[in-house]
């Protein structure tokens, strides 16, 4: 009975996007729904002479909001994913990734598997929000975003995300409790409280305001019980183009008078031509002496990452430059490099509209080592993707 019962869930759950793919947007008494349906075909490969690892994923979302009253609003929001291929086998566990809930409460299901295939249901988003003039709190599963930067983010403590995972537009949520007041129409404080999966919690507080036409915030935190953190960040224009910047700063709590901090630090600039040349510029110092110099599989997700943490050790540097053919087929061209890793990245991109709600995607992501190891080998990774929104 009780595996009846979640067949009957998991059909209901990954065959309505299909039944209402064709609407642009639901709403009944106050409840509106959207989401999307994906296809896409993944190969990895050394070489074209290697051998290659393959994986096919359909993946659906469906975003519940409910206005309850004009004081309260709740959020139901998660994605179902069928993944199919050899990916599996060739990376030991995938599979522990693709169900991995970083909550404390667990709300990702691995409902069946084996050799070559997973099929999965995750709720990244599950919240209830008050409001009341200046006052907002939010509590349950939500995205705590404090990041200033696009690919790198010193100050997002609570929810990090890693800039390789693409296919995850919304980004990962985190148990949390969230308060924020604005006390002017530029200005707001916040106090935020997550526990994690080890029952870890992590405390911070907020403030940003407006000054020289620049939003500057500061942050103070215990992270995870076990660091304090002190940060800043910024946004504004520089020019004519956009400035951005975050820095932070943790010690250990056990050992915080005979230890060493870690600092972190990213800036980027960007701008618009009149053509619609829209370039890219971020740096990272990542002065955090334990990462790993060799680039994983890990760092394509965002199961596991760390503000601690981002990316390789030392400086790093984005570069991407994107451009609109045509009004319906956009391509762009993004590069990371890592001089201590000699490690280089090249991510060529290419969206075609097909219609209003349907895209179609081309991405690479093309590793490459300047010297070659047993552990640091050339990678190719080739993505093929169809989005159906509604």
């Amino acid at each position: 009975m009780k595996y009846e019962v979640k067949r009957i869930l998991l059909l209901l759950l990954f065959f309505v996007p299909f039944i209402l793919s064709a609407q642009d947007s639901v709403k009944v008494n106050n409840v509106t729904m959207n989401g999307y349906v994906k296809d896409m075909q993944s190969f990895v490969f050394k070489d074209f002479k290697s051998a290659w690892t393959n994986s096919n994923l359909i993946h659906n979302r469906l975003n519940f909001k409910w206005f309850i009253s004009p004081s309260f609003t709740a959020s139901l929001e998660f994605r179902n994913r069928f993944l199919y291929g050899n990916i599996l086998n060739r990376f030991p566990g995938y599979n522990n990734m693709f169900d991995y809930d970083n909550g404390i409460t667990r709300l990702s299901t691995n409902w069946f598997q084996g050799k070559n295939y997973i099929f999965n249901t995750s709720v990244d988003r599950l919240w209830l929000q008050y409001s009341s003039n200046k006052l907002q709190i939010i509590a349950g599963r939500q995205r705590i975003n404090w990041g200033q930067n696009y690919v790198w983010n010193p100050n997002d403590i609570f929810n990090t995300y890693s800039y390789f995972d693409f296919d995850y537009e919304e980004k990962p949520g985190s148990d949390a409790v969230r308060m924020q007041y604005y006390p002017t129409s530029t200005s707001v404080v916040e106090f935020a409280a997550k526990i994690n999966k080890q029952k870890k919690t992590t405390l911070a507080g907020l403030y940003r305001f407006n000054q020289w036409k620049y939003d500057i915030q500061f942050i103070a935190a215990m992270v995870n019980q076990s660091d304090l953190m002190i940060g800043t960040g910024w946004s504004g224009q520089l020019g004519k183009g956009g400035f951005a910047g975050e820095a932070s700063y943790f010690r250990p709590m056990s050992h915080f008078i005979d230890s060493t901090g870690v600092f972190l630090a990213s800036a980027g600039y960007n701008y618009t031509f009149k053509n619609s040349l829209f370039l890219q510029v971020e740096a990272l110092y990542n002065g955090n002496k334990n990462s790993a110099n060799i680039f994983s599989i890990d760092q394509l997700t965002s199961s596991n990452l760390s503000a601690r943490n981002l990316f390789l050790p030392d400086f790093s540097l984005f570069c991407s430059a994107s451009y609109p053919i045509i009004p319906l087929v956009n391509c762009s061209l993004a590069g990371i490099g890592n001089s201590k890793s000699k490690l280089y990245i090249i991510i060529p991109t290419l969206n075609i509209s097909l219609s209003n709600n349907l895209e179609l995607s081309f991405i690479g992501q093309i590793l490459r080592y300047t010297e070659k190891s047993i552990f640091s080998q050339d990678l190719n990774f080739v993505y093929v993707r169809l989005k159906q929104s509604f």
